[in-house]
């Protein structure tokens, strides 16, 4: 697998190759660059798989906590604390700190920024992946594409979850 460093400029995709498997793909063209597989049902922990590292994320408590921890080592790297709204806030152990906001009226678009609010990665409609120059020699860079990416599932299960229940309660 190649970085996500390596296509800064590039529009990239979230697919899912298997229509069978619960897993997802990240590729520039064809090429994966990140893929991310469910261990069991859509709300367990996933394991994430890059060039720049293997994690597993998993809700924590109440489900408004998620934990990202190295694979091999099961260490904990970072915690997401996500708001009501769906916006979260990534903070590493090493106090590095990034904000998941909405960044359009209709919900379908998505940005990772810093503390100091720059944008670094935009995630459109669920899928497209938008990297802006800003993220050139981030180490999380593949992280926050894959946060992104299980934080648009977790929203998408959360929504499925509400419509079901509005026929049930009337």
């Amino acid at each position: 697998m190649k970085s996500v460093n390596d296509y800064i400029g590039q529009e990239l995709q979230w697919v899912h190759p298997h229509l069978l498997k619960a897993a997802y793909e990240l590729r520039a063209d064809d090429e994966p660059l990140t893929r991310l597989s469910y261990t069991r049902a859509f709300s367990s922990p996933v394991h994430a798989e890059t060039a720049d590292g293997n994690w597993m994320i998993a809700r924590k408590g109440m489900h408004q906590t998620i934990t990202v921890l190295d694979f091999d080592t099961q260490a904990e790297l970072a915690t997401v604390t996500r708001g009501k709204s769906g916006q979260a806030a990534l903070l590493f152990l090493a106090r590095r700190r990034y904000r998941w906001q909405c960044t359009s009226f209709w919900r379908d678009a998505w940005t990772w920024r810093t503390r100091e609010g720059t944008p670094l990665l935009h995630m459109r409609r669920g899928a497209r992946v938008q990297l802006e120059p800003a993220v050139q020699g981030l180490p999380e860079l593949a992280l926050l594409a894959t946060v992104g990416w299980y934080l648009h599932k977790l929203q998408e299960e959360e929504a499925t979850f509400v419509a079901a229940l509005v026929p049930i309660m009337g």
